[in-house]
């Protein structure tokens, strides 16, 4: 009874943070556990890897070992912020296999090496602490006189990047592959991004706020082959009035505006009606020229890309994209993905498609399917910004094999199956058993090799280290420092 009572006596958030905590250590230890038990498994494909190394060299080894042999070859030394990132560190491999040499860094200030700063592709490795993060970009590069730097760490601001690119470029003569500080804050930013593809004579969504029923007709006559839908600019709760306009006649159109309650106290939303969905386009722009592109649809519809009518319509996206490029100027500089809004205007004796403009989002972490297809010319368009005269474009040409280069497939529907739960199938096991087989399965595939982006089977050390190193000490020190205590105590 005692005891009853002192637990009685504990307050209710204090109890609830302290089964927390005893969940949360629960956790960190059977994935310890898990990585303890895997850890055979593990070392004989480490090893199998290593071995198979030695004995037959892959393409991308003989392509090194061939680019080192050339006396004419000069290695760049190349920077990339964010090793710790999927795309920082397939950047750091394309470097590495033309032959180049890599140093990595990471934004963060802890004891333990994390598994991709065990990469053989980096000839040195650095954490950088963020509230040091100029002051020490600027003596790496000093110190490793590098050539190019490649923010691509996810705990920097796009702002804070350009802000670093302004002194770096100023103190050194490191190039950065990012936008200065005015284009991060114009793209980062819908209201000025917006007016800046006004002033350039882009392709915008058709978004209007509307007040009276003439200014409605003004729209739709402005435009006759676009359709839009309206609505009210403040829902109103369980009501949900959705207008499409025009109609089929001019007179059906009238008729319908004028049956609308509208005025500066009850304004509409007049917005563009798109048809074909919304599409990506990610790049790397090197002073005002696409110098690497993929273009993807953005609910990943299996099967997209492979119609010619898709290619005809990645042609056009390109297109708007080289002119996007172009207008921006000289100035434009680093990883771009531009969200587009495709339409179908029906003319008398055809179809056509009309591409609109609806946002952008600086930063490599907006193009990580550009920077990690390994189809991509990345390298090349990284050099681009060592040379005094870059081509306009390496990517012009609307040949068969360039446009499929260009688009993104979507993959095909695959059935959400595991060899594990079809397995199970024909065991005898109750349903808490075969929930406890699935949750621990689900802990191990964070160890196996095929569902890690850090393993290369020329590279499989990142993989490992992060598996049975990286994570089992970090899930040690966070039992061990008490996470949650504080809350309880």
């Amino acid at each position: 009874m005692g005891r009853k009572e002192e637990f009685s006596r504990i307050p209710r958030q204090k109890a609830l943070n302290l089964i927390g905590y005893f969940l949360h250590v629960f956790h960190q230890l059977v994935e310890i556990a898990v990585s303890v038990c895997l850890l055979p498994v593990d070392n004989a494909v480490l090893l199998a890897s290593y071995m198979l190394g030695v004995i037959s060299a892959s393409s991308s080894i003989r392509r090194r070992q061939s680019v080192l042999q050339n006396v004419q070859f000069y290695p760049k030394t190349i920077l990339i912020t964010g090793i710790d990132t999927p795309h920082g560190l397939s950047v750091a491999r394309c470097w590495y296999y033309e032959g180049h040499r890599v140093v990595g860094a990471e934004v963060r200030d802890l004891p333990i090496r994390s598994g991709e700063s065990m990469s053989k592709t980096l000839g040195a490795f650095y954490y950088v602490p963020k509230s040091h993060y100029v002051s020490r970009l600027l003596d790496i590069v000093h110190r490793e006189k590098v050539d190019v730097w490649i923010p691509c760490s996810e705990r920097i601001s796009v702002l804070e990047d350009a802000m670093a690119k302004q002194v770096v470029e100023s103190r050194t003569y490191c190039k950065c592959m990012h936008l200065d500080t005015e284009f991060a804050n114009l793209l980062g930013h819908s209201e000025s991004f917006n007016q800046f593809l006004i002033e350039k004579g882009l392709p915008m969504v058709g978004n209007h706020r509307v007040q009276s029923r003439d200014s409605i007709h003004k729209i739709l006559n402005r435009s006759p082959t676009k359709v839009y839908l309206m609505q009210k600019a403040t829902p109103v709760p369980n009501e949900k009035e959705v207008i499409v306009l025009p109609k089929r006649t001019v007179s059906q159109t009238y008729s319908e505006v004028s049956e609308i309650q509208i005025s500066k106290d009850r304004p509409w939303i007049l917005q563009q009606q798109i048809r074909l969905g919304e599409f990506r386009a990610e790049m790397l722009v090197v002073r005002g020229h696409i110098t690497a592109i993929k273009v993807k649809l953005a609910n990943k519809e299996p099967g997209w890309g492979t119609s010619r009518l898709d290619e005809g319509l990645v042609i056009a996206i390109h297109k708007l994209m080289e002119s996007f490029a172009m207008k921006s100027g000289p100035r434009l500089t680093g990883h771009l993905a531009v969200k587009m809004m495709v339409d179908e205007e029906v003319e008398s004796n055809s179809v056509r498609y009309v591409i609109h403009i609806t946002g952008c989002t600086p930063g490599a972490a907006a193009v990580k399917s550009l920077l990690q297809d390994p189809s991509c010319p990345v390298t090349s368009g990284y050099l681009r910004l060592l040379s005094s005269q870059p081509d306009k474009t390496g990517d012009s040409g609307e040949g068969p094999d360039r446009v499929k280069a260009i688009i993104s497939l979507s993959p095909r529907a695959v059935p959400r199956m595991t060899v594990v739960s079809e397995i199970l199938k024909f065991i005898p096991l109750s349903q808490s058993s075969r929930e406890l087989v699935d949750a621990l399965f689900f802990e191990a595939k964070k160890f196996l090799f095929w569902k890690d982006w850090r393993y290369s089977s020329h590279d499989p050390l990142p993989w490992w280290w992060h598996a049975h190193i990286y994570r089992p000490l970090s899930q040690i020190g966070s039992i061990l420092t008490g996470v949650g205590v504080s809350n309880v105590q």
